[in-house]
């Protein structure tokens, strides 16, 4: 468990370093609007968007300049239909021309009887969904441009230097290692086995394989057996991750 809890802090501590440096950067951005280079010699080009047209526009206009990834988060409210049809088009758009797509939702889309059907074409339009029990803020991140806004501020802004996208990559990469794949919600069962908790218990805990096997009474072979299917029930490609996603779910 202490091996555990040190690993997560040092995580925790990047992650915290990472958001500072996104909020600090921001906050200059937002500061000195329009085009310009702030002390540090970074240039940058700043636009704040709040006419509807004009932030449909440019949403699709991420679509259109991205020519490896689009990696966004949607904090909810699920919005209109119309909205998610726009939505739904831009990314089928981005995905024709072989553009790489992730998205992360808030849990309240698949509550949502429309929001979980928007998710599902989402997915099979070949896009990466997850899902976080609650994401803070609008973030689109699509090759080199940043477009973010916060849920009590219908506007845009619109932000270009890379110092700002690299941080909010690294931010977003962080907790899509962390989020659920939609695909995992539907297929999972709410609540692991009484063995996989058991399991998942004394794996935390930091207790070697032969003393977990010995505890739930099964052989070695037998229990890493369950240690790669519980591994992949999870979505986890590390046994850290695994113990990431069950407190995340709920089941440690």
């Amino acid at each position: 468990m202490r091996r555990l809890v040190e690993r997560t802090a040092l995580v925790l501590r990047d992650l915290a370093g990472e958001f500072v440096h996104l909020g600090e950067s921001l906050g200059r951005a937002a500061a000195r609007p329009g085009t310009g280079v702030w002390p540090d010699g970074v240039s940058y080009t700043l636009h704040r968007l709040t006419e509807p047209a004009e932030i449909t526009e440019a949403l699709f206009d991420t679509t259109t300049v991205a020519v490896d990834e689009i990696i966004s988060t949607h904090p909810g409210p699920v919005p209109a239909d119309g909205t998610l049809g726009e939505e739904l088009e831009r990314t089928r758009y981005a995905r024709r021309r072989g553009v790489v797509v992730r998205s992360l939702y808030g849990e309240c889309y698949f509550k949502s009887p429309n929001g979980a059907k928007h998710l599902r074409s989402l997915s099979a339009l070949g896009v990466g969904v997850r899902l976080m029990g609650s994401v803070p803020l609008r973030i689109i991140v699509s090759d080199s441009l940043v477009m973010f806004s916060v849920p009590e501020d219908d506007g845009l802004v619109v932000l270009r230097p890379a110092v700002i996208t690299d941080a909010a990559r690294r931010v977003l990469e962080h907790w899509w290692i962390t989020a659920t794949p939609l695909d995992d919600l539907v297929r999972l069962p709410d609540a692991p086995t009484p063995q996989e908790q058991a399991i998942l218990r004394l794996m935390a805990a930091g207790v070697r394989d032969d003393v977990i096997a010995r505890e739930i009474g099964v052989s070695i072979r037998t229990l890493r057996r369950s240690l790669t299917a519980l591994l992949d029930k999870l979505g986890a490609e590390n046994r850290f991750q695994a113990g990431i996603k069950a407190v995340t779910r709920g089941w440690l």
